[in-house]
């Protein structure tokens, strides 16, 4: 990127990315609840898992996620995936205050402003993958079934793209995650970490160009209802734009552009 270009995103960057102070009170608070949890005979252990862990969270979106894996011998282990979650939500609310259910998690919200939401999934362990990885049934977003989940899988998908690629990675990442939930959260930031992951193995190309692509590459790979896939092709109509308009020299409408796609935290052109 040119300087001016490289100077709008990465400004923009540090607007969206966690301090490590931040990151470190999020983890925090995600431990000393997973420890609360932990005393529950209902539940073997818990894990922090998600983007906080993984470096890719975003501020005012991201959340700390834990995985509360539940005592196979415990009737909870037997139960509905319906039940299963309506029971940690009763299980929580004895001990925490700001308890919902939010599709498949028991969502905590912090009352203090510094503080971050915290999402629990109950999960079963179902054994070991060939790469050793744990693997758990969780339920699923609208509570009538199961699915897979394997978050060592997808923390190591992160660690190994970002040790070929680069911290342009994670940042491609949280642009795009930024995008999502600005935009109704057309995709969810798991698919984006994997779908960033399978575009890009060898080299990782300048951020603009990443995003265009990004958005190609989810347009492909991932199944989305109509309203969803609207969004995602007139933004990555807009990035192409976007882009155009730097490469022809444009760098005013370039910037009005990307903020139209990142929105008012995206740096305004100064001549």
């Amino acid at each position: 990127m040119t300087y001016q270009i490289a100077d709008q995103f990465e400004a923009f960057l540090r607007h969206i990315t966690l301090s490590d102070r931040e990151k470190t009170t999020a983890l925090e608070q995600g431990q000393r609840l997973s420890q609360r949890i932990e005393q529950r005979p209902e539940v073997r252990e818990c894990l922090i898992t998600g983007s906080m862990v993984r470096s890719t969270a975003i501020r005012k979106y991201s959340d700390v996620d834990i995985v509360a894996i539940i005592e196979p011998a415990d009737v909870l282990a037997q139960a509905d995936s319906a039940t299963l979650v309506a029971a940690v939500a009763n299980i929580l609310r004895q001990t925490e205050s700001h308890v919902q259910v939010s599709e498949n998690a028991v969502r905590i919200i912090c009352p203090d402003p510094d503080g971050f939401t915290v999402d629990v999934l109950a999960a079963i362990h179902l054994g070991i993958n060939s790469a050793a990885d744990d693997v758990y049934r969780i339920p699923s977003p609208d509570r009538d079934g199961w699915e897979k989940y394997i978050p060592g899988e997808q923390n190591r998908r992160i660690r190994e793209a970002t040790e070929t690629l680069g911290d342009d990675f994670k940042k491609l990442v949280r642009l795009c995650k930024w995008w999502s939930r600005t935009h109704g959260q057309p995709v969810s930031s798991y698919a984006i970490e994997l779908a960033a992951y399978e575009s890009f193995r060898t080299e990782i190309p300048e951020l603009p160009r990443a995003v265009i692509e990004l958005f190609s590459s989810i347009k492909r790979s991932i199944d989305m209802n109509p309203s969803k896939m609207q969004i995602l092709l007139e933004s990555r109509k807009i990035a192409e734009e976007a882009y155009s308009s730097w490469h022809s020299g444009d760098l005013k409408k370039s910037v009005e552009l990307w903020r139209r796609l990142f929105g008012d935290q995206f740096p305004i052109f100064i001549a």
